[in-house]
C-alpha cells in the first residue's frame, strides 16, 4: 500500500529534497558570509569599545599591547582569579584593558601592582 502512494508521487520526493538542500546551502552561505552581507557568526565592528561597557566586570589594568594584556590575564588566572582582556578606548587613549569580577578586584589590583 505504501509503495503505491509513493509510486503515484515519485517525482515529489526528489523535488522536495533538492529544494530543502538548496535552502540549507543558501542559509549557510548567508550565515557564514563576509561582514557586508550581515554575517551571523562574525564580529563586524573592530573598533575599540568604551572601557565602561562591559557590564559587571571591573577594569583593573590597561596596557598598550595585546600580548601584555594576555600575560596579565594569564598571571591572574594562575593566581586563581578569573580575568579577561578587551581592546578599549578612554577618551582619545586606546589600549587593552584587563577585567575581573568585582569580588576579585582588590586581590587582582594588589597582585598586578606587585609586578
Amino acid at each position: 500500500m505504501m509503495v503505491s502512494v509513493f509510486a503515484e508521487h515519485y517525482f515529489l520526493f526528489p523535488v522536495v529534497a533538492i529544494a530543502l538542500t538548496g535552502g540549507m546551502v543558501l542559509l549557510t552561505r548567508w550565515a557564514f558570509s563576509k561582514a557586508k552581507g550581515g554575517s551571523l557568526v562574525r564580529r563586524t565592528d573592530y573598533s575599540p569599545a568604551e572601557a565602561d561597557s562591559f557590564g559587571l566586570l571591573v577594569e583593573v589594568k590597561t596596557v598598550g599591547s595585546y600580548n601584555e594584556a594576555r600575560v596579565k590575564v594569564s598571571m591572574l588566572k594562575d593566581f586563581g582569579i578569573k580575568a579577561t582582556a578587551a581592546r578599549t578606548k578612554t577618551g582619545t587613549k586606546q589600549g587593552w584593558s584587563v577585567y575581573v569580577w568585582p569580588a576579585d578586584e582588590q586581590a587582582a589590583r594588589g597582585f598586578l601592582d606587585s609586578f
